[in-house]
C-alpha cells in the first residue's frame, strides 16, 4: 500500500519547495500525522549552507528536523491505535528498514546502514510519515507535549552517559562538562535527575555568567577564562559538548582537568578538524569516546524521567514562550531566518497545519 505525503523540502540553502512523497505502508508500521517539531543547529547548518559541498550535494533535496511529534491516524502495529500522541525516533537502524540488510553487531546508533530523519532522509516536515511502530514512543496524556517535543534532544545527551560502566570513582567522584549552551545543559540535567550526580560532584564551565546561571539549582559552575585546570583533582569523566571553533580550545582544557585514566566524551560537532594534546592523553591513559545520536531506548527512558516535576522545570528553561505556525513554505523560511538571527538559548517551536 502506498501512501503520498504533502512535504516541504529544503531544495538549497535557504529555498524550501512544496513536494509530494511516497511510502510504503507495511505490516508493524504507523501512519503519523506530525504535529510539532523542534529546530536542531543541525537543520542551521544545512538551511544556512555551513556544511561541506559535497555534503549538501549528497542530501538535498531534503524535508529537514529529526526532533518531532505527532498523532497516529493509522496503524499496523499492535502496540498503537489512531490517536496516539507519539515522540518519533529519527534513527531508523537497518534491521527495520524496508531493505535486506546484515544484522548489525552494533548498536543501533552506530549503524552504518541505518538512516537518519533530517539528514540524507526525509524528516519531519511532511503531513504524513509512514514509521515503523518500533520507531515510536508513546506520550502519556498527563505529560506536558512541549516537554515530550525536547525527548531526541535530551536522548543525544543521554546515549553516551549510558554507555559508560562508571562514571564517578571512589578516588575521583566528580563529573565536569565543557559548554553552557543547550547540549551541555542537557547533559548536566540528565546527570542529575537520571543518574543522581550531586551538585557537589556536578561542575559546569562556561564562558557566558548569564547562561551558567541556569545551573545553579543542580551543578556547580565556574568560568573558563578565570579557571586553573591543572590543579584541580578529582574529575573522572569530561563531557565536552562545546563545538565549533572552540571546541579545540574545551578538549584541552579537559585533558588539563581530568585525572589520570579518566574519560572524555565528545558531543560537541565542528566541521573542522582540532588538535588535540597528545601527550598528555598517552600520558594519562585517557579514555575518548563520542555520540551524536541516541537509540529507542533513551525515548523510552526519557518519557518515564520527564514524570519528575523537578526534571520538567529544569527543561522548561529551553521551551520558548510561543510557537511559529507553519501554513507554508514562506512561514518556514521566516521561522529558520529569524533562528538564525537570534540564536539564543531556548529552542525554536514549529507547529503544523498541514
Amino acid at each position: 500500500m502506498k501512501i503520498q505525503s504533502h512535504a516541504y523540502r529544503l531544495i538549497e540553502p535557504g529555498v524550501f519547495e512544496p513536494a509530494t512523497l511516497e511510502h510504503d505502508f507495511d505490516d508493524r508500521d504507523i501512519i503519523v500525522k506530525p504535529t510539532k517539531a523542534s529546530v536542531c543547529h543541525a537543520d542551521l547548518r544545512y538551511y544556512t549552507g555551513n556544511r561541506r559541498p559535497e555534503a549538501l550535494a549528497k542530501k538535498l533535496p531534503m524535508a529537514l528536523f529529526h526532533e518531532g511529534i505527532g498523532i497516529v491516524t493509522q496503524s499496523k502495529h499492535p502496540a498503537f491505535q489512531s490517536g496516539d500522541k507519539v515522540v518519533i525516533v529519527p534513527n531508523i537502524p537497518s534491521r527495520l528498514r524496508k531493505a535486506s540488510f546484515e544484522p548489525s553487531p552494533l548498536q543501533d546508533n552506530y549503524d552504518e546502514n541505518a538512516l537518519f530523519m533530517g539528514s540524507g532522509f526525509d524528516g519531519i516536515c511532511q503531513d504524513q510519515m509512514v514509521v515503523s511502530g518500533d520507531n515510536v514512543v508513546k506520550i502519556p496524556e498527563e505529560l506536558d507535549e512541549d516537554v515530550a517535543l525536547l525527548a531526541e534532544l535530551c536522548s543525544v545527551s543521554l546515549f553516551p552517559i549510558n554507555q559508560l560502566k562508571a562514571i564517578t570513582t571512589d578516588a575521583s567522584p566528580q563529573v565536569a562538562i565543557f559548554g553552557d549552551g543547550p547540549v551541555g545543559y542537557l547533559a548536566a540535567t540528565a546527570l542529575h535527575y537520571i543518574h543522581g550526580i550531586d551538585k557537589q560532584n556536578l561542575i559546569v564551565f562556561g564562558a557566558i555568567e548569564e547562561k551558567l546561571a541556569a545551573f545553579d539549582g543542580f551543578a556547580t559552575t565556574h568560568l573558563v577564562t578565570d579557571y586553573d585546570f591543572a590543579q584541580h583533582r578529582g574529575v573522572h569523566t569530561v563531557f565536552e559538548c562545546v563545538g565549533g571553533k572552540f571546541s579545540e580550545t574545551a578538549i584541552n582544557q579537559a585533558i588539563d582537568l581530568i585525572d589520570r585514566e579518566g574519560q572524555i566524551v565528545l558531543m560537541g560537532v565542528t566541521e573542522t578538524l582540532v588538535g588535540i594534546n597528545t601527550r598528555d592523553v598517552l600520558e594519562k591513559g585517557l579514555t575518548f569516546s563520542g555520540s551524536s545520536r541516541s537509540t529507542k531506548h533513551e525515548f523510552e527512558q526519557l518519557i518515564t524521567a520527564f514524570s519528575n516535576e523537578q526534571y520538567q522545570q529544569a527543561l522548561r528553561q529551553l521551551i520558548p514562550e510561543d510557537y511559529y505556525h507553519i501554513h507554508s513554505t514562506e512561514d518556514l523560511k521566516r521561522a529558520m531566518d529569524d533562528t538564525v538571527a537570534n540564536r539564543g538559548w531556548k529552542k525554536t517551536y514549529l507547529q503544523y497545519h498541514w
